[in-house]
């Protein structure tokens, strides 16, 4: 009995659909502007411009993504130098005891900042920041320094306070 070997398969030469190699192509495009986005060395939009008081107009953030307004880059650069984020977290979103910085439009989210609130709605987070007035005399800072000791100027905290207040 001898073997037969069987009929031999045919492969497809058909080219590539058009359809897969545009999908393809996106695919690749969106990954490289991506990546190339990521190596700017700059950290996401988290800065807005509304008022020191007030979260900004449109009520929301700036897109992420978007290039910082010059007073936002001042505020990320200040904050940076304070080193804020070493208790508050890289994204000042809280971090053990120290709360998020995120919402102080909607007024304080530590107790202890309640009252300086409400005697004070439009500026206590700069006196709170700065710390050396007699506002915040007698508050429990636990473990804020006062910034106004000459670390930072009056105009260095306002812009500060304006930036917080964009936070989501």
């Amino acid at each position: 009995m001898t073997a037969s070997s069987p009929p031999p398969i045919e492969t497809g030469h058909e080219p590539i659909p058009r359809w897969v190699i545009a999908v393809g192509a996106g695919v690749v495009l969106v990954g490289v502007l991506a990546l190339g986005g990521g190596l700017e060395g700059t950290n996401p939009d988290l800065i807005g411009g509304g008022p020191t008081n007030a979260p900004p107009p449109s009520g929301e953030p700036p897109p992420s993504g978007a290039p910082p307004s010059a007073g936002g880059a001042d505020a990320v650069a200040l904050i940076e130098q304070a080193g804020c984020q070493n208790c508050h977290g890289v994204d000042l979103a809280g971090q053990g005891n120290f709360p998020s910085l995120h919402g102080l439009a909607d007024g304080p989210k530590s107790e202890n900042l309640q009252p300086l609130a409400a005697d004070h709605p439009d500026d206590w987070p700069n006196l709170w920041i700065d710390g050396t007035g007699p506002e915040v005399a007698g508050l429990d800072r636990g473990g804020m320094p006062q910034f106004g000791d000459g670390q930072l100027t009056t105009e260095d905290i306002a812009t500060i306070v304006e930036y917080l207040y964009t936070l989501p």
